[in-house]
């Protein structure tokens, strides 16, 4: 080993300083990249509440991370200990969660519920009841549970703690990444980007686990806010979103002709470089489920000075959405249709609703609808019986007939009002084409 000096331990690494504002680049001066490392995790604050072990843990982690700017290594060692803090704060939730006993539920025998004072414990029992081929009681569910990273992840998905599709995919990476860690088996080496990404999504998944969502978050994001918007459209093709307050300042002079058609919608606005802009919102369809996030008719379509005279009347306001984990139906009857929201296809009328009619739950419409495209291919690995697929984001929750699914969906979400809406589309489609 190599002795260095007290000035050369103080000294900046080279390797650190490339890392730049605008990615890899000229090198920045060491002030300034210690200030810039810093920037990139201060944010991640974690809520009140979290067991003092896992905030201890992953305060540790903050602290360190500065120190990667005089040592390039730092960067991995970081990111290599918060996947360990990830199944850290699963143990710590969970001994929160069971209230110092937890319930096993027999195949033949009563249940029982036998008293734990620490992990320790807990992972001891499970381990005998899996052998007894008991399942732990999660509510009225049973699921399979040994204690290890595995059953921890599943039971806060059973019980609620977790959500989202897509987020579920990157809680198995975390937990593969967690493993390979844990039992090496070569040579890595992570950038400050990838370190602080790791920090970042771990204090996500802490504050969702102790009941916070993160505004603006990439795995478990807060619910989105949504305004009162005017689609426009008229017979050449050209379509635009603007703010319901846009229709009270003069007519555009493309609109005095009274060309363009208008409805009147709840959504998400379009912010510039924001994560969560709604792409699609030009698909509209009040049939179909064809935006990327829920967009709500309200009225039209229309004249502008119609709008005006209705957006005064009602004066209707925002509101915020959840768009995690919604539950779709898709209806394939002799080619696959856009999914729908439950309430729209329980107001079918009965002519309509043949075919074989599957119910998904996602996080966006076309990744229920890629699921269901893709189990008709076996070979592809989508699964097709209830369940989490394995290959994307979605949950199978039943198919079958059209009464079939509507049950189904109505077991994940409760009672099913069904509501019937004038059918209205914005009329020229890009990523949505083949509508009926």
């Amino acid at each position: 080993m190599e002795i260095r000096s007290l000035e050369d331990l103080r000294a900046a690494d080279n390797l650190s300083l490339a890392f730049n504002p605008y990615g890899l680049g000229s090198r920045m001066r060491p002030e300034d990249a210690v200030e810039f490392q810093q920037r990139q995790i201060a944010d991640c604050d974690l809520v009140e509440g979290v067991a003092a072990g896992t905030r201890d843990s992953f305060e540790r982690l903050r602290t360190v991370f500065a120190y990667g700017v005089l040592c390039y290594d730092v960067y991995t060692m970081v990111g290599d200990q918060a996947l360990l803090v990830f199944e850290q704060a699963l143990r710590d939730r969970f001994m929160e969660w069971c209230g110092g006993s937890i319930t096993f539920r027999f195949p033949q025998d009563p249940e029982v519920t036998v008293a734990v004072a620490s992990y320790d414990e807990v992972k001891k029992l499970a381990d005998r009841m899996a052998r007894r081929r008991a399942k732990l009681v999660v509510a009225t569910n049973g699921i399979e549970f040994n204690g290890t990273l595995y059953g921890l992840r599943r039971w806060a998905r059973t019980a609620g703690l977790l959500r989202g599709r897509r987020s579920r995919s990157v809680e198995e990476a975390l937990a593969k990444l967690r493993n390979y860690v844990a039992h090496p088996s070569g040579h890595h080496v992570d950038t400050p980007v990838e370190a602080a990404r790791t920090v970042r999504d771990l204090a996500e998944l802490i504050n969702q686990l102790w009941g916070r969502a993160t505004p603006g978050g990439r795995l478990y994001p807060a619910p989105l806010h949504r305004e009162i918007a005017v689609l426009s459209w008229n017979g050449l093709g050209r379509a635009r979103m603007e703010p319901a307050g846009a229709l009270f300042v003069p007519d555009p002079p493309e609109e005095q002709d009274g060309e363009y058609q208008h409805i009147v919608v709840r959504a998400i606005p379009f912010i510039p470089n924001s994560r969560w802009n709604d792409d699609h919102w030009a698909e509209f369809d009040t049939r179909y489920e064809t935006t990327r996030f829920p967009t709500d008719y309200l009225w039209g379509p229309g004249t502008r000075e119609e709008a005006r005279t209705w957006l005064e009347g009602e004066r209707p306001e925002g509101d915020s959405v959840d768009f995690t984990d919604r539950v779709f139906l898709i209806q394939n009857h002799g080619r696959l249709l856009p999914p729908m929201r439950p309430a729209v296809a329980a107001g079918l009328p009965d002519g309509e609703r043949a075919g074989v009619w599957h119910a998904v739950r996602a996080d966006f419409p076309d990744d229920a609808f890629a699921h269901v495209r893709g189990s008709g291919d076996a070979s592809a690995g989508h699964v097709r019986r209830r369940g989490d697929c394995s290959v994307c984001s979605a949950e199978v929750l039943g198919f079958g007939s059209f009464d079939e699914a509507l049950r189904a969906a109505a077991a994940a979400l409760g009672p099913i009002q069904a509501v019937q809406l004038p059918s209205v589309r914005l009329p020229l489609s890009i990523f949505w084409p083949n509508r009926p």
